[in-house]
């Protein structure tokens, strides 16, 4: 909703009426390329979905939360869109003596942002995290503390917005136009299977799920990294066009899905290994049940 709401402010499709709404434009490129990314993980949409299905027996499950998310975040950009312009201002104005206001606003805006992640940082306490089902003798470069995992948490999520937001440029700019925005689907696929790394050394050994470094590169990194507001927003964007917009849409979906499927596949079957004590189901896991009975 957020995504398709700035999206309008920095395409100018929304009007500033006023000091308000003239800091939403002002802050719109900022917002959808790096605040929104920490928020919104197509990684972390699968990675959810795994976690689900493992949890309730099914991959049915895991398939139609992928698919309603799809199609929730695809509806909710487009209200988005619609509430930008409904409070815009209906024609352009050529004088704006808002516009100092505008910054003010915008700098008491983030000194409240500043001080609210400070005082977050003070309150936390600074003893170990304790989790009893993670139980284990590594020592880490960072100890799990809670003001340490918010520390780590912010940093990693930052640098992979930055990131997923520069390699998606790059790829678009180095590739040749196709009929689906395929800088979207290559940075999801890539940090969709990179967020994958934290189940992947817990198989070793399930003490790295105490790692502070690893989990900030996999949940916060990747999921910052991976593009889920940019695929609802390249979705509303071949959904306007006049000629095979909807044909366009639905083939951008349709190629999302398959691969949130692939990297899907790979994570359910690593939650099928890395939970001990537990009957596993995995497609892998039946394989090498048959090749040790052989």
């Amino acid at each position: 909703f957020l995504d398709g709401f700035f999206s309008d402010w920095e395409s100018g499709s929304a009007i500033p009426s006023g000091a308000k709404t003239e800091a939403l434009y002002l802050i719109a490129n900022d917002m959808r390329a790096f605040y929104l990314s920490t928020y919104t993980s197509w990684a972390g949409m699968v990675g959810v979905a795994a976690s689900m299905a493992h949890g309730r027996s099914s991959v049915l499950v895991g398939f139609m939360y992928i698919l309603l998310s799809i199609l929730c975040a695809f509806v909710a950009h487009g209200l988005g869109s619609d509430f930008a312009r409904y409070i815009s201002s209906p024609g352009p104005i050529t004088k704006k003596p808002y516009v100092a206001r505008a910054h003010k606003l915008l700098h008491q805006f983030m000194t409240s942002l500043l001080c609210y992640i400070l005082l977050s940082y003070l309150y936390l306490g600074g003893e170990n995290i304790e989790d009893s089902d993670e139980v284990g003798d590594k020592k880490f470069l960072v100890t799990a503390t809670p003001r340490n995992q918010l520390a780590v948490s912010t940093i990693f999520a930052v640098l992979g917005a930055n990131v997923g937001h520069i390699l998606a440029n790059i790829i678009s700019k180095s590739l040749k136009p196709s009929l689906i925005p395929m800088e979207t689907l290559i940075c999801n696929a890539l940090f969709g299977l990179l967020s994958l790394s934290l189940n992947a050394f817990k198989l070793s050994n399930i003490s790295w799920g105490e790692s502070l470094i690893l989990r900030g590169f996999a949940i916060n990194f990747c999921g910052a990294a991976s593009l889920f507001a940019r695929h609802a927003s390249d979705n509303q964007q071949l959904y306007a066009k006049k000629w095979g917009g909807l044909r366009q849409t639905g083939i951008n979906i349709a190629a999302n899905i398959s691969l949130s499927s692939l990297v899907f596949w790979v994570a359910f079957e690593i939650e099928e290994w890395v939970q001990p004590g537990e009957k596993r189901r995995g497609m892998v896991v039946k394989i090498m049940k048959i090749l040790e009975k052989r």
